[in-house]
């Protein structure tokens, strides 16, 4: 369990973007969207001008492939032509940076202050500026930026001892060569010392990546089916059309089974047109790479050279990057550095994690901020319904009283209890609220989001009540302590019981039971409070006195069987206990009773918060 507020750490590159919030402790959690924690970086501009991320984009390209982007990273940083609009490239970023931002509130519950992302060693201060303005369309603030090499090496390097300057450096004076190879490649030369990690050089490629061997996968599969690449169905013009058509859906299966091949020698590839799909090997990968990896040697000796070094003056060598997971990569580094080359455990999220200086397992006991409830048809009634029978009850206690207010006190009992009750049943939507506000960022979590939301629902659900109060002493002309009396006693039990599992869900970081207050036992002693208490006094005309009484009955028997559903938890004991103390709220419907009614149901909201605080020290 975490207790203190994580820093978010985002490596958003060419193809995908990756992101995971880490703690002091150097724990992480990799944050997920569209079901991968690799989410494309693909955009879709409509036509509308409306940018939309992730998987939803390829899905509109399908239908409106001229707002389609695959790889904002490689349209530069001014502005580009899309479905007939001009767009800054910035914005584009933008749009994943703040779907990352999204899901690191719901998970952390807050946006950490601490943000830190990846950047190419070879950009300059330009570009990099350009970076932090991205960040900066996007919520994130302006970004710490690590240098993605440097990210790297603390990511597949062994820790220094106790009281060395930054994880991931050796011995002082190192020389280590880093290769990154993800939709492109970049290889660095790194100095490592006591004082850190400093690029040397860098070089980069576009056409020395994983966007390469897809192209050259392609036009394989096009020119030579038979050369180690079968389709997998009879008629072979159903997929040749498809691989024709450059489809992003094409070059996104393409690329999964691309990655596939990495750990098992062949599999079937589905194309995306009913019954067509390709048999893709290994062998047939590596061979359509070989180009792709000549280059990638030429950028180490272009680096190399750039760094005034050769081969022999390395130390080490390190390969990232999704591309990095071809067994093919590292053998081809080899044979051309003469040097072993050693590739990350998780090449594909090893910047990433560098950035973040996480290392170890991925901490499962992280606690996910509560989804905020969806708002049902039942849900929304158990929101609005006791929130106007409480307003219906203050005022028809106000003004209705007629000098009769002993006997009238207990409606404004009931009302302040429903008050509570609303304002305790909005907690999610209010926690969820106060953890995305930027005025509240620092040392949110799970536990606070919910704790914040309970305790804040809580206070305005006794604030209301008191002030009912006062609005009626002062309209009524009475002193104010037996209108505060009456609000406020049974308000405060429930009051604080709720309190007390605010506190207790925020020591043990995430609620153990449900806390979603019952929405039918709330529509029912709402509606039952409020029939009682407009006819339990009211004159009716002759001839409607059995009709009134039969409302006023009618109510006293809601409010009993309200109550019941509260205090009994086992099905058949609800049922039980809601006909008998229905029955015995029909039969005790009379004004002498209304204080009675409303001592009754603080009592009942409060014996179901008693309960829920029980279950909780419990667990």
């Amino acid at each position: 369990m975490q207790n203190v507020a994580p820093r978010l750490a985002i490596d958003y590159g060419t193809a995908c973007a990756r992101a995971v919030l880490a703690w002091p402790d150097r724990r992480w959690h990799a944050l997920s969207l569209d079901g991968t924690p690799e989410p494309s970086s693909a955009v879709h501009v409509g036509a509308d001008g409306a940018i939309t991320a992730g998987a939803r984009a390829w899905r509109l390209a399908a239908d409106d492939p001229a707002g389609f982007v695959a790889a904002p990273l490689g349209a530069g940083t001014g502005t580009i032509r899309v479905n007939g609009r001009t767009v800054e490239v910035a914005d584009l970023v933008a749009a994943t940076l703040r779907r990352i931002a999204d899901e690191a509130i719901r998970i952390a519950g807050m946006l950490p202050a601490d943000i830190r992302m990846s950047v190419p060693a070879g950009w300059d201060p330009a570009r990099r500026a350009w970076l932090r303005r991205a960040a900066r369309h996007a919520g994130l603030g302006r970004p710490r930026l690590v240098e993605a090499p440097v990210a790297a090496l603390r990511a597949t390097s062994a820790p220094l001892p106790a009281g060395s300057p930054f994880s991931g450096t050796t011995v002082a004076d190192r020389l280590v060569l880093v290769c990154d190879v993800g939709a492109t490649t970049e290889v660095s030369v790194l100095r490592c010392g006591p004082d850190g990690a400093e690029v040397l050089a860098t070089a980069t490629g576009a056409d020395a990546g994983g966007h390469a061997v897809d192209e050259r996968l392609v036009a394989m599969l096009l020119d030579s089916p038979a050369a180690g690449a079968r389709f997998a169905d009879p008629p072979t013009s159903g997929a040749g059309e498809v691989l024709r058509s450059a489809s992003p859906e094409t070059a996104a299966v393409l690329r999964t089974g691309k990655e596939a091949v990495s750990v098992q020698p062949a599999v079937t590839v589905p194309l995306p047109a009913p019954g067509v799909a390709v048999v893709l090997s290994a062998t047939l990968v590596e061979r359509a790479a070989e180009p792709v990896l000549r280059r990638v040697t030429a950028l180490a000796s272009d680096a190399l050279q750039a760094a005034g070094l050769v081969a022999a003056d390395l130390d080490a060598v390190r390969v990232v990057g999704a591309a990095a997971a071809m067994p093919a990569v590292p053998r081809a580094l080899e044979r051309h550095l003469g040097r072993p080359a050693r590739v990350a455990q998780m090449p594909g999220a090893a910047v990433v994690l560098g950035v973040a200086e996480a290392e170890g397992p991925a901490a499962p006991d992280t606690e996910p901020a509560p989804e905020v409830p969806r708002l049902t048809a039942l849900r929304t009634l158990g929101l609005i319904v006791p929130g106007l029978a409480s307003i219906v009850l203050a005022g028809h206690f106000v003004f209705t009283t007629r000098g009769a207010t002993a006997s009238s006190w207990g409606e404004l009992a009931i009302a302040g209890v429903l008050a509570l009750v609303l304002c305790l049943a909005a907690a999610p939507w209010i926690g969820a609220a106060l953890a995305r506000d930027a005025g509240q960022r620092g040392g949110w979590d799970a536990a606070a989001q919910v704790s914040a939301g309970l305790l804040t629902g809580d206070a305005f659900g006794v604030t209301v009540a008191a002030l009912y109060a006062v609005a009626a002493g002062l309209y009524l002309v009475v002193p104010f302590g037996e209108p505060l009396q009456w609000s406020l006693l049974p308000v405060l039990p429930a009051a604080l019981l709720a309190a007390a599992v605010a506190v207790l869900i925020r020591r043990r970081l995430s609620p153990a039971v449900n806390l979603e207050f019952p929405p039918v036992a709330t529509l029912i002693l709402s509606v039952g409070s409020v029939l009682f208490a407009v006819t339990v006094r009211a004159g009716f005309p002759a001839g409607t006195q059995a009709w009134g009484e039969a409302a006023c009955r009618l109510g006293g028997a809601l409010v009993g069987a309200g109550v019941a559903l509260l205090l009994f938890r086992i099905t058949v004991l609800r049922g039980i206990a809601a006909l008998v103390l229905g029955v015995f709220g029909g039969f005790i419907a009379d004004p002498r009773t209304i204080g009675v009614f409303g001592a009754g149901v603080g009592i009942a909201v409060a014996v179901w918060w008693g309960q829920r605080l029980l279950a909780l020290a419990r667990s």
